[in-house]
Formats: C-alpha cells, structure tokens, sequence
C-alpha cells in the first residue's frame, strides 16, 4: 500500500494536471479565464486529493482507537471498493452544489473526488493486489492488474 504522499502525487501527476492542460487549452482558444476560474481549480483540487485519501480514512480511526493501522473496512464494508467511491462522489457533489448553486460546477467537482478515488484503488491494485471492487455484487478481492504481471 502506498503512503497518503504517494496518493497525492499520483492524483497530481496523473489525473488533476489534465484539468489545468484542459483550463489552458480553454485560454488559447480564446476563452477568458477569470479569477472565478483558478478558484474552482482550487476548490477541484481539494475535492480530488481529498478523494484519493478516503480509502484510507478507516487508518486514522484504528490508530487513534486501536493502535494498529488497519485501514480496509468500516465494520463489514470495505473502503477500497467502487461502492464506497459513490460515498466520496455524493458527498463531492453535495459540497460543490453548497459552494456554487450549479449542477455543472457541482458535478465538476463530484468528478474529480471520483477520480482521486479511483486512482487510490490503481495505485493500491498495482501496490498490493487484491480489491473489493465489486463489494456488495461480489465479496471477494481481485486484482485488475494481476493478470497482466504474471
């Protein structure tokens, strides 16, 4: 399993600078990118790295409460399956739609946790194998990237 700073950066590199590319392509073609712009990039930003670090929530709590780092699953549930991702996509959604009263900027920032999520459960595949990512269809973990490694 990779560290949070692994988690981050990989989001950064990975997903978040296609949005910045995608924003200066907007510019050279014209379109004005205002202050209200950068401040949404931020705000994706935010929503992305804090995607791609829910997996891992459970972690703090069996720390705190437990002394170990236990970090897969809260009570049955696992953490690193696309089931708990909608928890991260909704919640995402919500706080944007609080923040703009627009379901496209909403829907923008619900994206991006969605992709930071995601992007924790590659990294973690590709680190450690075995997901739950079908969790409540198919209880058991596969690896998406296994395959090709052998």
């Amino acid at each position: 399993m990779p560290y949070p700073p692994g988690h981050l950066l990989f989001f950064t590199f990975c997903t978040f600078l296609a949005g910045v590319l995608g924003i200066a392509v907007m510019r050279f073609k014209g379109k004005v990118v205002q202050l209200s712009d950068t401040k949404h990039l931020g705000l994706l930003f935010a929503a992305g790295s804090l995607g791609s670090l829910f997996p891992d929530v459970p972690a703090l709590w069996n720390f705190f409460l437990h002394g170990n780092l236990k970090h897969v699953t809260i009570g049955p549930i696992p953490t690193h399956s696309l089931f708990f991702g909608l928890t991260v996509f909704f919640l995402a959604m919500a706080m944007g739609y609080l923040t703009y009263r627009e379901h496209t900027k909403a829907m923008s920032v619900a994206l991006f946790a969605g992709a930071g999520f995601a992007s924790h459960l590659m990294l973690d595949d590709l680190a450690a194998g075995s997901i739950y990512y079908l969790y409540p269809f198919h209880t058991e973990p596969f690896s998406v990237f296994y395959s090709f490694f052998i």
